[in-house]
């Protein structure tokens, strides 16, 4: 059997107490933390907590060399596969999912909070007024993707909130993380290039950072003020509001520090 166990936002402490309980009873565990990161999480501390070795995967691991690593193991034994978040929201997970499903080995999900049900939670913006979701991808040469940009235009001319996931990779010895900075400067680059008037120094962005841990912040502001101020600790995530209900505009008035 191949369980997948959400760990929530943070740390260890986020998974829930049926997730614990699966970690304890399988024969292997492992985990991935490409897919999102989690900043307070400890692997020694959770192994502590569940009695169980946890051995790390790649991207590699678990996209190129699955059915070796997960599937081979799970045909004859239980094996945990712990993910950040909720364990279905990367469309990997479904995919693997889906794999062992067809090869006869029987699955099961033990689900957590998301940045997507965080968010909502956060910032006080309606959960179904939002729309499609997109992710910030770093340039790199001549790869310059407009899928945010696009996005974005779509959910506001039909009033929609913009989720947007910032670009993360890791590498053997570094992990990088976008900043909120850094996202909006390139919302701007892609507003200069394609001029449709999507963006602007004058529009309105809430970035949540570090969603989930003891030092979350949530800030709405104008682009050009939220590029000058203190934005808190990374991992950050931005929504661009479309149409506010005016309970929205007051929780972020109140909670987000706009004025």
């Amino acid at each position: 059997m191949l369980i997948f166990i959400g760990l929530g936002l943070y740390d260890e402490m986020d998974i829930t107490l049926r997730g614990l309980e699966e970690l304890k009873r399988c024969d292997l565990a492992f985990v991935e933390l490409y897919t999102s990161r989690m900043p307070g999480l400890s692997l020694e501390r959770l192994e502590k907590l569940s009695g169980k070795r946890i051995q790390l995967l790649s991207r590699g691991d678990v996209e190129e060399r699955a059915e070796e690593v997960i599937l081979k193991p799970a045909k004859e034994r239980n094996v945990a596969l712990l993910v950040p978040g909720d364990a279905m929201v990367s469309t990997t997970h479904a995919a693997l999912r889906l794999e062992a499903e067809k090869r006869g080995i029987p699955t099961r999900v033990v689900h957590n909070a998301s940045i997507i049900s965080a968010v909502p939670s956060l910032t006080g913006l309606h959960n179904y007024k939002f729309g499609r979701s997109a992710t910030v991808a770093k340039p790199e040469g001549d790869f310059f993707p407009e899928t945010p940009y696009d996005v974005i235009k779509e959910n506001l001319s039909r009033g929609l909130h913009t989720l947007l996931f910032l670009d993360i990779k890791v590498g053997k010895d570094e992990v990088y993380m976008m900043s909120a900075k850094e996202a909006l400067e390139i919302l701007l680059t892609l507003e200069k290039k394609r001029g449709e008037g999507v963006v602007s120094g004058d529009t309105l962005a809430v970035v949540v950072s570090a969603a989930g841990a003891p030092q979350t912040r949530v800030k709405a502001g104008k682009i050009s003020e939220l590029l000058k101020a203190e934005l808190g600790a990374l991992p950050h995530t931005i929504i661009i509001p479309g149409e506010l209900h005016f309970m929205e505009e007051e929780y972020l008035r109140q909670f987000a520090g706009w004025k």
